[in-house]
């Protein structure tokens, strides 16, 4: 009697790559959801480190500045988030946001689901805080409103998460 060699046959092995490929195409949608979540859970923690910054900047007052003008501010511009000071606007902090992260100001109310984020036309553009590490809802060059107070971070279609301006 004549043993057969160690090692797979042809059908063992077809088998085996299709049981792979059914597993890959079932977890691809949950894989690509766990990379979005972190995305944006990336771009609201660079948020709340924006606005912490600007906070801590403006608190030291580089430039001196007194009563209600801006001693800091944070921009969002082109995918990317600066914290400046001084009338020349000097770069202190900058971040970049994840691609396709949407950041947009809110009030108290939340945002029903993301395509109600994706549709509200309220962006954050720049926020200023004065001297004493208030937000300035009326400083110059800035279009934040006075009623917004959150800032909304979306992504694809994840639930939007919020950071508090203060």
């Amino acid at each position: 009697m004549r043993r057969r060699g160690g090692g797979f046959t042809l059908v063992e092995l077809m088998v085996t790559v299709a049981v792979m490929a059914v597993l890959a195409a079932v977890g691809t949608p949950f894989a690509r959801q766990w990379i979005d979540s972190n995305r944006q859970m990336q771009a609201r923690n660079l948020m709340w480190e924006a606005v912490s910054q600007t906070r801590a900047l403006a608190l030291r007052n580089p430039g001196q500045v007194a009563g209600f003008a801006p001693a800091a501010r944070l921009q969002a511009n082109q995918g990317a988030l600066q914290v400046t000071w001084g009338e020349a606007d000097e770069v202190y902090w900058q971040g970049q946001l994840p691609n396709g992260a949407e950041l947009r100001l809110t009030n108290t109310e939340d945002f029903s689901d993301a395509q109600a984020l994706m549709d509200s036309g309220s962006h954050l553009d720049c926020v200023a805080f004065g001297n004493r590490g208030q937000r300035l809802p009326a400083a110059t060059g800035c279009s934040t409103a006075a009623i917004h107070g959150r800032i909304a971070v979306g992504l694809n279609d994840q639930e939007p998460l919020y950071v508090d301006l203060l």
